[in-house]
């Protein structure tokens, strides 16, 4: 006696989540997907990955990971459809979402002066039109929570190609050099 489906396919995307703000570099959205009678198809905005060579002999699987790159992604909120059916024809839609960010910090340096020999003193601000997750200056780290706009006032020491490099949540990088 064959047991019916009573499970529906589980989608799951664990990088990055659906919700989460990213930069385009190097974005490849993986999951998986889950069924206990098998994987049938795995369609992205209507494509099967499934149909795609990678993916050769995964088709019936119960446990299927998968991995996609979206094309022309652009700033602003980004939607995909993601469909998992199985061996017995019952489907499972999410509604997968990121916000694409592509525009890197502001920096705004007030004072980059040498103090004595040894200390550098760096006066600025940091912005982003998102957040800014990290400063760094001459290697060490400042403590602050992400916030669209961070000031700071420093001494550090003073090194041979001494720089700052600000990061916001998306991964956008701005490195610049300090000459005092």
């Amino acid at each position: 006696m064959s047991r019916s489906d009573s499970l529906a396919p589980i989608i799951t995307i664990y990088d990055p989540p659906s919700g989460t703000t990213r930069t385009t570099n190097d974005l490849t959205i993986k999951g998986y997907a889950l069924d206990d009678k098998g994987i049938e198809a795995i369609r992205v905005n209507g494509s099967d990955l499934l149909a795609d060579p990678l993916y050769q002999g995964e088709r019936g699987k119960k446990l299927i990971e998968f991995r996609f790159r979206m094309p022309e992604l652009r700033e602003g909120e980004m939607t995909s459809t993601i469909v998992a059916e199985d061996t017995k024809g019952r489907v499972t839609t999410l509604n997968y979402q990121l916000q694409i960010d592509t525009t890197p910090p502001v920096l705004q340096l007030n004072e980059v002066t040498q103090v004595n020999s040894s200390t550098v003193r760096v006066r600025g601000v940091a912005t982003d039109n998102d957040q800014v997750s990290s400063i760094m200056i001459g290697g060490e780290a400042l403590l602050f929570a992400p916030t669209a706009e961070h000031s700071f006032n420093l001494d550090v020491p003073s090194s041979e190609g001494l720089s700052i490099t600000v990061s916001d949540r998306a991964g956008n990088v701005l490195v610049q050099p300090l000459n005092p």
